[in-house]
């Protein structure tokens, strides 16, 4: 039995003794009070002369019910019980002997051994009165004592009744030691009851993998310090912690090591707690942190040490493994005065910080939490417009300038809402990748994309594909591409009159997941492109990697190039190197004849910008490519 176990048994047998207590003072006052009343008819009825042996056991039983304790409970119970046994043979020694009604008083006094849980008293007293029968007995029977009642000593009363009491001593005896059984079972039980609900509440607080007490414990312990430092007015601050890169190392080297990773985060993170610190294991990749301090610069400087403990190499195993986090934090009582609050407003500020990049931390401020509210509202809008069809695509033709003819057609997605309201798609798709939207709203893209193409040929337009853009959250799940290659099929559109357009920051996520389905498109016909070529990581390496067949040459070099010769050279360099590697062109944001001829000049295939379209709905477009001929020759 370990020291918390023990005190709980200890604490309940304290609170045995201490109702044994009450209990033996409860039969103190009683007797006291009976004794008073037999005081009172022995002077005005019986006139017996006991006064003097009432008041002598009067005094006993008022200093007992005095001096009784948990302490001296024991030996309390043995004089009241002896007091009462010995006071009861005074009288019928004295009276009628075997014949006095004052022993009667011995069932009730092992009543009342019982009562107190004593073997002990129960067995010596039944023996003190089964001797005093017949003490009483033979007393009368030698004519020591007279009875009025008998002339002679009754042996065959003292039989039945020396009988009668060793029963009822039996019985009572045989009661206690049931009572003792069921008491300690019940003890055992509600130890072992206490027990476990202190280990189940231990457990309920504490994170299973690090030990670390969990956010339950934390709202616990966060708010009960708010309330203490708001009235000594200092400063407390909430930090979410967050490891950027954990489900990646999952994915990559397994469960158990992404677990003895965070054990070993989490170890190091403990060491920062203080008094004045407190660290906390939310959930996998998320920790906790309640700091009080006395100004703003304390608890920046706790958060870059914070941040610090991740900086490490982190050896697991054979592998060496890079973690990078962020923090947010809430100032109590500032951003508010208790734990939801705060633990919002933390996340929100940790929103901001994961946007700033790695190892970053951000304090709480009101514009975030309207921005926060603003994205909670395109987020509902989000969810509405997909169910409602509130949708639409908007095509822009590809060009191919030496001849000036319809070499493609890209599909952007806007959003009309329900007051006629167009919003781009730069303004919502940001919130569809965050949310997980993006994967039902691109695949409805792939899907209206491929209506609209098999309508441009039955209008004559055979050779026309499709382009749609696709981002990398759309590729996390592993099925991007088995669903594309679905929609088709239920479409009837060829694979080979689409094209899906990727971002070089593709090239950052899951390599080898995002090029297996690329690889299960491009065998099936689809073509792929990388869209804003140039703004991003610009490795060429992986063009041939993720299968693309065409370049697009971002719009910022090509509106500059006439009046830059840098941005001149780069548009040149890049064409010449995608020649190189057998990769077609296709230059965005052209706006005049002139850009366009240098581009042919260049040799720079196609183009695509207002010069020709401005993107249009698909009826508008369909038009455009009826009136196409004639638009041409005006060009």
């Amino acid at each position: 039995m370990n020291r918390r176990e023990s005190v709980d048994y200890s604490s309940i047998l304290g609170q045995i003794a201490t109702d044994k207590v009450k209990r033996l003072k409860s039969f103190i006052l009683l007797i006291s009070l009976s004794l008073a009343l037999f005081f009172i008819l022995n002077i005005l009825i019986y006139q017996q002369g006991y006064a003097y042996t009432l008041v002598v056991a009067f005094g006993i039983f008022l200093f007992l019910h005095w001096f009784v304790c948990e302490d001296t409970l024991p030996v309390v119970s043995g004089i009241f019980i002896w007091t009462l046994t010995l006071l009861a043979f005074f009288f019928a020694w004295n009276i009628e002997g075997l014949y006095d009604t004052s022993l009667l008083a011995y069932p009730c006094i092992l009543v009342f051994c019982a009562m107190l849980n004593s073997r002990l008293l129960i067995i010596s007293t039944t023996t003190f009165m089964v001797l005093s029968i017949y003490c009483l007995a033979y007393a009368e029977y030698i004519g020591l004592l007279a009875s009025p009642l008998a002339e002679f000593a009754d042996w065959r009363k003292a039989h039945n009744m020396a009988l009668v009491l060793l029963v009822f001593a039996s019985v009572v005896y045989l009661l206690t030691k049931d009572i003792d059984r069921l008491l300690e079972r019940l003890v055992k039980m509600h130890v072992n009851s206490l027990r476990n609900k202190t280990r189940t509440q231990r457990k309920a607080l504490t994170n299973r993998l690090t030990l670390l007490p969990n956010e339950i414990a934390c709202a616990q312990y966060v708010q009960g310090r708010i309330y203490r430092h708001h009235q000594a007015e200092q400063l407390s601050a909430l930090m979410v912690l967050t490891l950027n890169n954990l489900n990646s190392i999952n994915a990559s080297l397994g469960f158990d090591i992404g677990d003895k990773l965070i054990n070993m985060i989490a170890q190091r993170l403990n060491t920062l707690s203080e008094d004045n610190a407190k660290i906390f294991h939310s959930s996998n990749n998320q920790f906790f942190i309640f700091i009080d301090e006395t100004d703003y610069h304390d608890i920046e400087a706790f958060a870059h040490q914070a941040l610090q403990t991740t900086f490490f190499s982190n050896y697991v195993e054979q592998y060496e493994v890079e973690v990078s986090a962020c923090i947010g934090i809430a100032i109590a009582p500032h951003d508010g005065n208790h734990y939801d609050a705060l633990l919002r407003r933390a996340h929100t500020a940790l929103t901001k910080a994961v946007q700033m990049g790695h190892n970053q931390y951000a304090f709480f401020d009101l514009e975030m939490e309207q921005q926060s509210k603003a994205r909670l509202a395109m987020l509902a809008g989000l969810k509405r417009a997909i169910e409602q069809q509130e949708f639409e695509l908007y095509y822009q033709p590809k060009i191919e300038l030496s001849s000036n003819s319809i070499a493609g057609v890209e599909a952007l997605i806007r959003w009309r809402l329900p007051d006629d309201t167009l919003i781009p798609s730069s303004i919502f798709i940001p919130v569809a990748e965050a949310s997980g939207l993006i994967n039902e709203i691109g695949i409805w893209v792939v899907k209206q994309a491929a209506k609209d193409c098999l309508t441009w040929h039955q209008l004559g337009f055979n050779q026309l594909g499709v382009s749609v853009n696709a981002s990398a959250e759309q590729f996390k799940k592993g099925n991007f591409g088995s669903l594309v290659l679905k929609t088709l099929k239920q479409q009837k559109l060829d694979p080979s009159y689409l094209d899906i357009e990727i971002t070089e920051s593709l090239f950052i996520e899951d390599e080898k997941n995002i090029q297996a389905q690329i690889h299960q498109m491009v065998s099936q016909g689809i073509s792929i492109s990388i869209d804003d070529f140039g703004t991003g990581y610009s490795n060429l390496n992986y063009l041939t990697k993720f299968n693309a067949s065409t370049l697009k040459i971002d719009q910022s070099f090509i509106k500059n190039m006439m009046h830059e010769r840098n941005q001149y050279h780069l548009v040149d360099a890049i064409l010449k190197m995608s020649h190189a590697i057998g990769i077609e062109n296709i230059a965005e944001g052209i706006e005049d004849k002139s850009t366009a001829n240098i581009l042919v000049q260049l040799g720079c295939r196609y183009g695509q910008g207002y010069f020709w379209s401005k993107p249009i709905p698909q009826q508008a477009f369909c038009q455009f490519l009826i009136n196409w001929p004639k638009h041409s020759k005006a060009s």
